[in-house]
Formats: structure tokens, C-alpha cells, sequence
């Protein structure tokens, strides 16, 4: 019998695989995380999303102030448990250990690994997967900028294939008028994101851009800082999964804490 010429193309394609990096400290309920983790597994060309936590921040005043690595990454799973497609990846800690071994403790203090480390370690591991970064606009201007390390070697990597998450302007201080010029600020960002987009984008087989930016309706001002400093449960609740927000509560994190950790990174 002669296979279905549409499962011999299935088999044939490689795995596609959307990635998506975060420091998840905390993650953040459908207002953020979650709601960009089912966005991107609700977009058909895609059999796979990974949300990677970031190991150890590339700036060094970040390091060592966030959640352990081990916490965000359960966090994490507890986010995603019922959504479809999506997994927790701890590839940024497998790269980190790669790159640090042998090295004393002083020595692993200075080792940085960044996004072009790891996706060359992905597409080495997985040579049949077809990898795309998932990134919000602002960090993709920077690195479209060349603010980042090995900008070039980064979209090289992953083939210039990229999902690139708009910035929520309404209900925010810019959206509210609050700050002055605050529309004419948005116009000239998604200017700058637009332009920066067909720069670096390339052609894919159909012939349409391999960056591609999008609006996800379920995004809000929530923020993982926002988290970190409130302890108003009914805040929380708008912007944690009841799961994470019962962890947080249940391990004393954040504001629960004697201590507080209210770094400003997302």
C-alpha cells in the first residue's frame, strides 16, 4: 500500500520547534508568560514551544539576585501543565555546566553563556529540529541593534526565523497619555521595529519573511517585578495561575518573604 503522499512530506520536514527564553521570576499567568506560551502553541506551524529560564544572567548585576534556578524551573512546569505543546526546557543550565566544566569556583564565576551558545548547542544536538526565537519587541531591537554578543551568529542560527511579541502600549503610563508624546513615542517604536524586522528577515520557502511580528490579545501591563514587590493576594491573582501563586505563598518567595528579591529584570 502506498503511503499518503501528506504523511510521507510530515515525515520528511524537520520538527519545528519554537523557543522562548525568560527568567520566569516569577512567570506570569495569560496577562504574560502564559499567555505568549499558548499564543505561540496555537500557531500551526509549530510542534513544539520550550520556555527556557534563563540560568545565569548575562548582566552581571542580575546574578545571583533571582529566584534559584531550580524554583523558576518548577514554576514553570506548574504554569504549563495543561497547555498543549509546551515544555520546560532546562537547556541554558546543561550549556552553563558544559561550559564551566573542569573550572574552579572562581573560574565558573566569570563564565557568561549566552543565546548564540546555546542555540549552537541545540542545533548540534538536534540536527532535525527547525528552531524559532521567540522575543519581545524591546529585546529584539536590542540585539537587531547589535547590542548583543554574536548578533550576527544569533539569527544565523536559528535562519533568521523569529516570532517577535509587540509592546503593550494601552494601559500603560505611555498609552494613557501620561507621559508626554506619548503616541507619537509608539508610532516611531513600531517604526523602528518594522524596519528593523526587514532588515533582518529573510525569505522563507513560501516566499513570506521569516520575522514576524505579532500582536497576542492577551497581554497586559503584568509584570514578574509587579509580582516580586505586592503581597495583595487579589493583585496576585490577576497576574499569577492560582498553582505559581500557591508555590509562592507555600515557599514564603518574593514578598512572602522576610527578605525580599525585587530585581527589575522580567
Amino acid at each position: 500500500m502506498l503511503a499518503h503522499p501528506q504523511r510521507i512530506m510530515n515525515q520528511l520536514r524537520k520538527r519545528r520547534v519554537c523557543l522562548f527564553g525568560t527568567s520566569a521570576d516569577p512567570p506570569t499567568g495569560i496577562g504574560g508568560h502564559l499567555g505568549i506560551a499558548k499564543y505561540l502553541a496555537s500557531m500551526d506551524e509549530f510542534d513544539e514551544v520550550r520556555i527556557m529560564p534563563v540560568y545565569s544572567h548575562m548582566f552581571g548585576n542580575k546574578r545571583g539576585k533571582q529566584a534559584p534556578f531550580e524554583t523558576r524551573v518548577e514554576m514553570c512546569n506548574l504554569l504549563i501543565k495543561n497547555v498543549p505543546k509546551v515544555t520546560v526546557s532546562e537547556v541554558e543550565r546543561i550549556c552553563f555546566e558544559k561550559a564551566a566544566a573542569g573550572l574552579n569556583e572562581e573560574q565558573k564565576s566569570k563564565v557568561r553563556v549566552g543565546t548564540a551558545d546555546i542555540l549552537a548547542m541545540l542545533t548540534t544536538n538536534e540536527p532535525n529540529v527547525e528552531f524559532t526565537w521567540a522575543l519581545g519587541a524591546d529585546t529584539f531591537l536590542d540585539l537587531a541593534s547589535g547590542k548583543w554578543r554574536r548578533t550576527d551568529e544569533v539569527f544565523e542560527l536559528v535562519g533568521h526565523r523569529m516570532v517577535v511579541f509587540k509592546r503593550l502600549f494601552e494601559g500603560t503610563d505611555l498609552g494613557k497619555g501620561k507621559i508626554n508624546d506619548g503616541k507619537k513615542y509608539e508610532q516611531d517604536h513600531d517604526n523602528l521595529l518594522r524596519e528593523s524586522a526587514e532588515k533582518w528577515s529573510k525569505l522563507d520557502e513560501d516566499g513570506n519573511p521569516t520575522i514576524r511580528i505579532v500582536s497576542i490579545p492577551s497581554l497586559t501591563d503584568a509584570s514578574s517585578s509587579t509580582v516580586r514587590k505586592t503581597s495583595d493576594e487579589i493583585k496576585l491573582r490577576e497576574l499569577l495561575t492560582d498553582d505559581v501563586l500557591s508555590f509562592v505563598k507555600e515557599k514564603k518567595m518574593y514578598s512572602f518573604s522576610d527578605s525580599n528579591i525585587s530585581n527589575e529584570e522580567d
